[in-house]
């Protein structure tokens, strides 16, 4: 099938997921029915032109949570961190004076880390997510990019969104939507100023590739999959600038995490589910094994940080709207 970021026609099956081991592993682990959202068993994808990896039903469809399935995992106290080792990364790249856009940001935690909340615009499909930041001042919209975007085109300095792309069943036009709210270029150019994108995503070129029974990394959480080939990709497909790609070290709350997963990987393959007893057997024992295990220096952690300049070649706001629309 078509690529859903690059819309190549050059996907292979990588392998594929059954629906009942799917809807088996969230209700055991989160009590939550995705009976309703996941219709067949799962593709897993792999497109040959932009590296990126994505997850299709068998019937064609995509599989991406609703607002019930996010209202539940909301409930979770660990869902929304306050602080993101990303946010202090992210905000290093805006201006003071900077206007900001974040897409899917949740109860907007990281309106906390700008100098100024007045210049900061979130949008959230989450009505919990809404009133959670509202209840701390902050006012969101429970409106897509894409549709947003068509009313404020080139009204923002910075747009970004943070764990967020990989949930997106059309990832094309949902960047696009991003830019297309960027301004074109105003005075100067420098570091700060020149309108910006920034993206964070889990990192496929991390642990995260050797996790099995990762449900989270699977849909209807996350539909796709960026490695720093398809993050670099994105640049050229968009005509940007990419001029960081900084991946986090091991975070403090990811640390078992990464030693519970090198553990298994020492003694099994690494298939995307596996419910097998050997599995159950090895990862009980993991509990103990796991304190064997070291974290090498400069490992990747489980985000990666893309930083991209939108091209501002653009003469006036006219040429502007014309070049992005």
């Amino acid at each position: 099938m078509q690529c859903i970021l690059c819309h190549h026609n050059t996907t292979i099956i990588e392998d594929r997921v059954r629906r009942d081991d799917l809807v088996a592993l969230y209700h055991k682990n989160f009590g939550i029915d995705i009976s309703n959202i996941v219709s067949s068993d799962l593709l897993y994808m792999h497109c040959q032109e932009c590296d990126l990896k994505f997850f299709v039903c068998e019937n064609g469809i995509i599989p991406t949570g609703n607002d019930a399935f996010y209202n539940a995992l909301n409930l979770l106290p660990w869902y929304y961190f306050d602080e993101k080792h990303e946010y202090h990364y992210a905000k290093d790249f805006i201006a003071p004076d900077s206007k900001v856009l974040e897409v899917g940001c949740g109860k907007a935690a990281f309106a906390e880390f700008l100098p100024r909340k007045e210049n900061y615009i979130g949008l959230e499909f989450s009505t919990q997510a809404k009133e959670m930041a509202a209840r701390r001042g902050i006012t969101i919209q429970n409106t897509p990019v894409e549709e947003y975007c068509k009313e404020h085109c080139g009204e923002f300095d910075v747009s970004c969104s943070f764990q967020v792309l990989e949930h997106v069943s059309d990832p094309y036009t949902f960047l696009q939507s991003q830019i297309t709210c960027l301004q074109s270029i105003r005075g100067g150019v420098t570091l700060n100023n020149t309108p910006k994108l920034i993206i964070a995503v889990p990192s496929e070129d991390s642990f995260l590739h050797d996790c099995v029974n990762g449900i989270l990394n699977m849909p209807p959480h996350h539909i796709s999959r960026f490695s720093d080939k398809t993050l670099h990709y994105i640049a050229k497909l968009f005509d940007l600038r990419l001029i960081k790609l900084y991946h986090e070290p091991i975070q403090p709350e990811h640390r078992d995490f990464y030693k519970s997963t090198m553990w298994a990987k020492k003694f099994l393959p690494t298939p995307l589910i596996d419910k097998g007893i050997l599995r159950k057997f090895i990862n009980k024992f993991g509990i103990l094994g796991k304190r064997w295990i070291q974290i090498p220096p400069n490992t990747y952690g489980h985000t990666v940080i893309a930083v991209y300049e939108k091209n501002t070649s653009c003469k006036n706001e006219k040429d502007y709207k014309e070049k992005d629309i």
